[in-house]
């Protein structure tokens, strides 16, 4: 059952047996996981079915570090959260990445890439992806052709470079694939428009005992739950933690100051251009701007992308993290900030009222209208390489010839200078605003630079591109991902994890956390199908928890008194 927070009782108290905040890739996956259970779930969303800017300016901060995107339009506040905008690129983590690596600080999970195999397996079915299979031999016999072909490089044995598969979702959208399976649940409430302000504790902060909700010009309720799972993505679930303050001043799970530390995104490097030997054949499973550009025009495409990525064995002997890169055509960058500017436009347009008790002043965005007139300008300044990116996207004319830059997504160091905190700002609710300082180390872009000369040097000696004047420069500019992660990292240790190797944070008994703020580092490719594979780990043992116990038969809501 899918209900409107707006339309429950002012001071209901609900008891459930698992109450599961946020509506994205991790909550749903576990609440499909619970769907038909014994055990009643309660799912609080704070967004509605569909993007509404009323909602989406409660995503406002302040951003203090290196340019980033702005905070409100940098997440999607609706039921589906992330995967209502992502694009569908999927491949599980490299063994490597889970390992303590010397040259790497703070690196090292405290699970075994091994233990997430059978979860990444079930991963592919919940995200819409074809076989379990991520070889380069698989693929090159499935989609090899003279218009779309692997690169010859080294296999991962080798001390060099190898291509990446990622499979491509749809991508499929949470919110609307699985509405229908929370509808048909008995033993699922889903709260719509449902804003969590505060988990208050017991008074030796070991267990959560109420989870506070609040609507936008309604009532405020309280929820109670055998367990409750923190889903709301890398920046909301360290601010939540940070608020929920009552027992622990320095925040809930934060006696080691570790909460809302080594935030990170996954850093984009450009390169000067390239040019290709074979164009017509290796293009398109490489060039990531006709791979996304199609998707969106829904044009047919390979089920599949690739990316360069340094060996295991490379990345050891030049101490580099984890990468990959792709292939990016000239206009990409500002057709991509148009595209950018649409998906503002459509979250930004207010959908609701805000209710007669809460006028549209008191909003954390003071100007809507400002911010829906940039995005619309933003659109108008880059029609010349919007155009020119559909055009070629869409006819593919393969006697063009391109330049491409090298675009390398990097594997972020974790910074624990990089870090979300509480600003002083606050929103209708009271609570203050998040204060995201993103940094990367001086490692981050000398690494970045390291890995697109040894790569350029690599294509030039396969003769896969064009000898061209040789240009060693810092790249331009640093641009980001969107994925929000590291800010309540895992580690089997207190002193350095706000979670255990189960999810669970430290110290208290009931509270666990999904999603990538818990990953200790972060590899270089997508981390959604990561973040389901850890949320199918944690169903599974939130079931094996709540098997010996007593279930609740139903939710359950009593008026509060007073």
């Amino acid at each position: 059952m899918i209900r409107d927070a707006r339309h429950v009782l002012h001071g209901t108290h609900i008891d459930c047996d698992v109450c599961i905040i946020g509506g994205g890739a991790a909550g749903l996956t576990i609440v499909r996981e619970l769907a038909g259970t014994a055990h009643s779930v309660v799912l609080l969303e704070g967004g509605g079915l569909e993007a509404d800017g009323i909602s989406q300016a409660l995503y406002a901060g302040r951003s203090v570090g290196l340019p980033y995107e702005r905070l409100t339009t940098a997440r999607s506040r609706y039921l589906g959260g992330s995967t209502n905008c992502w694009g569908g690129f999927s491949r599980p983590l490299e063994p490597n990445d889970f390992a303590v690596r010397p040259w790497i600080p703070h690196s090292g999970w405290p699970i075994a890439r091994d233990s997430l195999t059978p979860f990444y397996e079930r991963a592919q079915s919940v995200l819409g992806l074809g076989p379990y299979q991520y070889g380069n031999a698989y693929w090159r016999a499935r989609v090899g052709s003279a218009r779309a072909d692997l690169l010859p490089l080294g296999g991962e044995e080798e001390d060099g470079f190898e291509n990446r598969v990622a499979q491509l979702s749809p991508p499929i959208r949470m919110g609307e694939a699985y509405r229908a399976d929370l509808g048909r649940a008995a033993n699922i409430t889903g709260f719509l428009n449902a804003n969590v302000t505060e988990l208050e504790t017991n008074a030796s902060a070991s267990a959560v005992e109420r989870v506070h909700v609040s609507t936008l010009a309604g009532p405020s309720f309280t929820v109670g739950a055998r367990i409750v799972v923190l889903c709301c993505g890398g920046i909301e679930n360290a601010r939540l933690l940070l608020l929920s303050n009552r027992v622990q001043a320095a925040g809930l799970g934060n006696g080691q100051d570790l909460v809302g530390r080594c935030f990170a995104d996954h850093p984009r490097f450009k390169s000067s251009a390239v040019k290709l030997t074979h164009q017509g054949r290796h293009r398109t499973l490489y060039d990531v701007s006709l791979c996304l550009a199609r998707r969106r025009l829904k044009l047919s495409h390979p089920a599949i992308a690739l990316a360069m990525a340094p060996t295991a064995a490379m990345q050891e002997r030049h101490g580099l993290p984890n990468s990959r890169t792709y292939l990016v055509a000239s206009y990409h960058s500002e057709a991509l900030d148009a595209f950018k500017a649409i998906n503002e436009m459509r979250l930004l347009l207010p959908r609701s009222r805000p209710g007669p008790g809460l006028p549209r002043a008191s909003l954390p965005v003071a100007s809507p209208a400002a911010l829906l007139h940039d995005a619309a300008t933003r659109v108008l300044r880059r029609a010349p390489q919007l155009a020119h990116a559909l055009f070629d996207s869409a006819v593919h004319p393969g006697w063009w010839r391109r330049g491409f830059a090298l675009e390398t997504v990097m594997e972020p160091i974790p910074n624990p200078d990089s870090r979300v905190t509480l600003d002083h700002a606050r929103d209708p609710f009271g609570r203050n605003l998040p204060l995201v300082d993103w940094r990367l180390t001086g490692r981050d872009q000398d690494a970045a630079l390291e890995t697109q000369a040894l790569l350029r040097a690599e294509l030039l000696r396969r003769g896969l591109i064009l000898p061209t004047p040789e240009v060693v420069e810092a790249p331009a500019g640093i641009g980001w991902c969107w994925h929000h992660m590291g800010t309540t990292r895992m580690h089997e240790s207190p002193r350095h994890g706000v979670v255990d190797a189960d999810g669970r944070l430290h110290g208290v008994g009931n509270l666990y956390v999904g999603g990538s703020s818990v990953f200790p580092t972060m590899g270089s490719d997508h981390p959604t199908m990561t973040i389901v594979a850890l949320a199918l780990r944690l169903s599974d043992r939130i079931v094996r928890l709540l098997r010996d116990r007593q279930p609740s038969s139903s939710v359950s809501a009593v008026a509060a008194s007073g």
